[in-house]
């Protein structure tokens, strides 16, 4: 009778371990977000199409006149610098509440940001974009065209037109 309630013990707490890990894992899961031929009403002077912080990576283009802003945040895991190529992209440093940043404008340009936390402002129009890990995003679109204002996606479900006012969501667990 020990020997089964020994074993039954040593099977339970072997159970509860890997339950753990599993939860664990669980939390950790990325998430994802894309973004495809946004636009807002304000061009490159107006509210931001897309506003992101992320620890992982962002990857994107415009395809129009834009301007994005990226700031490297400090991350334990560090990461590279962002770039910016294409034909006419300016690049600026810029600040945003003690952080400097870099400013990437003009049109038919690409930009990323791989592994660290980042944040990424973007005006303009003819953005499209794909981020990964665990951040928040604020999206808006047109209030005046809006089937034609752009879509998002976040962690493979369908695509949605960008909404009219500001809405802020979560992506990714951790």
């Amino acid at each position: 009778m020990r020997r089964i309630l020994l074993s039954l013990a040593g099977v339970a707490l072997l159970a509860l371990t890997v339950a753990a890990l599993a939860g664990a894992a669980a939390k950790a899961k990325p998430g994802f977000l894309v973004v495809r031929k946004a636009q807002n009403d304000g061009g490159l002077y107006g509210s931001p199409v897309v506003t992101l912080v992320v620890q992982g990576f962002v990857l994107g283009s415009a395809s129009q006149e834009a301007r994005v802003d990226i700031y490297h945040l400090p991350s334990t895991s560090g990461g590279g610098a962002p770039q910016a190529v294409g034909p006419d992209v300016l690049h600026t440093l810029v600040r945003w509440r003690g952080f400097t940043g870099t400013r990437y404008s003009g049109s038919g340009f690409r930009f990323r940001a791989i592994g660290g936390a980042y944040r990424v402002v973007i005006r303009g129009s003819g953005v499209s974009l794909f981020a990964g890990g665990h951040g928040r995003v604020t999206l808006q679109g047109s209030r005046v065209y809006r089937r034609h204002d752009g879509h998002y996606s976040l962690g493979g479900r369908a695509f949605r037109s960008l909404p009219a006012l500001p809405a802020t969501v979560n992506f990714g667990r951790g």
